[in-house]
């Protein structure tokens, strides 16, 4: 009996050394080539929940206090968005500045020791793209000798991980899906900057300066904004299932009477949105922008449904110039102040699930805010009104 208890316990160590050295071992993980190239969101919330809040900004002096943050995590959002102009790389408040690659790392520095961007960092998840100044050059795009170093050093700053599709393609551009299968919320962050061809210069009045009115639009199709590489890449996103689908751009896509850096200086790719939208099926869109100091919702008929341009842009500052440009297609606002954009979505509203887009100020109170039914939200049948 001794030898057998003593048989049987040897067996047992045996098989539970066994065990433990088989679950130290880790299964060989998938090749660069099989790994997923669109990585999902790194958000802090419950795994598969469908998400309610994305709030959004742009427009930020890194060298001032932004207590405008505070506000967003007052909102509890999902999510935050910068679109553009995080920091003013080529401008210290006073005048244009000459940047090199140290002169950006040390703004984005600046940024991180603001102790409001502490706090937003700490409770909210971020996401970014770039527009000009935190790019490097003002109004800049494919010819910024430094757009190489400039997206390294945006990626280390935002946490980027290291093998990611992102740093292997040209470009910042970047997708992610959030929810359950009947809950999906798809955010898409264009690069506007990296693959942007020539602007064509306004002919005005001698002596006349500043943004509004300073380019016409340039209608060679050869001209690029996305670049064809960025353009399949979109394609494929809006090809993918979704409920609610957030287009980010840095700057306006529907407005375009303001002769600004914005889509209206290309018309052919304008367009050729608004046609993507339609041929890949795509339904749930609602566009986001910023830029232009102060904050509107845009409206327009030309896609396979209505398209609405949300801008928010103002964290730090605002200009009250910019909003006396003519713009036919706004629906809401302009609100010029410090303010951040709020997209809210109700899965379970009363009369079917609705977006609501809302501009919050400094106080957390709403400027202004547009509710958009998500029926409405895709291609509507022959002779029926959305």
């Amino acid at each position: 009996m001794k030898k057998l208890l003593t048989g049987t316990l040897a067996a047992i160590l045996l098989a539970t050394i066994s065990v433990l050295v088989a679950c130290s071992e880790s299964p060989p993980g998938p090749s660069p080539s099989q790994q997923e190239p669109e990585p999902q969101a790194p958000v802090s919330r419950q795994a598969g929940a469908a998400i309610q809040r994305v709030a959004f900004g742009s427009c930020a002096y890194q060298f001032e206090d932004q207590p405008i943050l505070d506000a967003v995590i007052a909102a509890d959002p999902d999510v935050f968005l910068y679109l553009g102009d995080a920091i003013y790389g080529d401008w210290d408040g006073e005048q244009v500045v000459e940047v090199t690659p140290e002169s950006l790392r040390a703004k984005w520095q600046e940024l991180a020791g603001q102790p409001a961007f502490q706090r937003l960092e700490e409770n909210v998840p971020i996401l970014a793209t770039w527009d000009n100044h935190d790019y490097g050059k003002h109004d800049g795009g494919a010819e910024f000798e430094l757009k190489e170093a400039s997206k390294e050093i945006f990626l280390d700053f935002f946490g980027e991980p290291a093998d990611s599709a992102r740093r292997r393609r040209a470009g910042i551009y970047d997708a992610r899906v959030y929810g359950p299968a009947d809950r999906r919320v798809q955010i898409i962050l264009l690069d506007t900057r990296s693959f942007k061809g020539p602007s064509v210069l306004a002919e005005r009045p001698e002596g006349a300066g500043g943004s509004l009115g300073k380019y016409a639009p340039n209608d060679d199709p050869v001209v690029t904004l996305l670049g064809e590489e960025q353009w399949r890449w979109l394609e494929e996103r809006l090809r993918e299932p979704a409920e609610v689908r957030l287009i980010a751009s840095s700057t306006q896509i529907v407005a375009d009477e303001k002769g600004m850096d914005e889509w209206g200086n290309y018309p052919p790719e304008r367009r050729r949105l608004f046609d993507l939208i339609a041929a890949t099926g795509a339904s749930g869109v609602v566009l986001l922008s910023g830029n232009v100091h102060f904050s509107e919702i845009s409206a327009t008929d030309e896609g396979p449904y209505r398209v609405v341009d949300f801008t928010s842009s103002g964290l730090t500052h605002v200009n009250e110039e910019y909003p006396k440009a003519p713009n036919r297609y706004r629906v809401a606002g302009p609100y010029v102040d410090l303010s951040f954009g709020l997209v809210e979505i109700q899965w379970h509203a009363e009369g079917g699930a609705a977006v609501t887009l809302a501009a919050i100020d400094l106080e957390g109170e709403r400027a202004f805010e547009h509710q958009i039914g998500l029926e409405t939200l895709q291609r509507q049948p022959e002779g029926s009104s959305p």
